[in-house]
């Protein structure tokens, strides 16, 4: 897995380090999520800086005091993100989103659902991605229930 991440990170320029370890990220989910309710406009910079922080630099992103110096980068607040996390105010959307992935199939990351109605797992090729979208862009969405 991680040889073809590494792959795909050089065909597009992106730096990319096998990581030592695998965090649990149920954390940096949960920051993730109170960053894109409360600073949607530091969401994108968060989302990108978690992947460096993690696939480029080797940093735990469980670690809290690695998420708040990830989030204050992105330009969120990073004291205020974490006392909702430390509440549990991101649970449910965490929660509510793993509980929607699994009743698609999803069984890990990455997976994409495309079109709502193909579920793509794994880190795959270029190549593999752009043939299905095509496909399903050939193909009229079903209808009915």
């Amino acid at each position: 897995m991680y040889r073809r991440i590494a792959e795909e990170c050089a065909a597009v320029g992106l730096a990319f380090r096998r990581p030592e370890h695998v965090p649990n990220t149920r954390r940096a989910l949960e920051t993730a999520e109170v960053v894109r309710q409360r600073w949607p406009g530091a969401f994108d910079g968060l989302d990108r800086a978690l992947f460096t922080a993690h696939f480029v630099e080797g940093r735990s992103i469980g670690d809290p005091d690695v998420l708040d110096d990830v989030v204050a980068g992105a330009g969120a607040d990073a004291a205020a993100v974490r006392r909702a996390v430390d509440a549990g105010e991101a649970g449910g959307a965490v929660e509510a989103s793993m509980a929607a992935a699994e009743r698609v199939g999803v069984t890990g990351t990455p997976a994409w659902l495309l079109d709502g109605r193909f579920l793509l797992p794994g880190a795959q090729p270029h190549d593999v991605i752009e043939r299905i979208i095509s496909r399903l862009r050939e193909r009229p969405p079903p209808t009915g229930p």
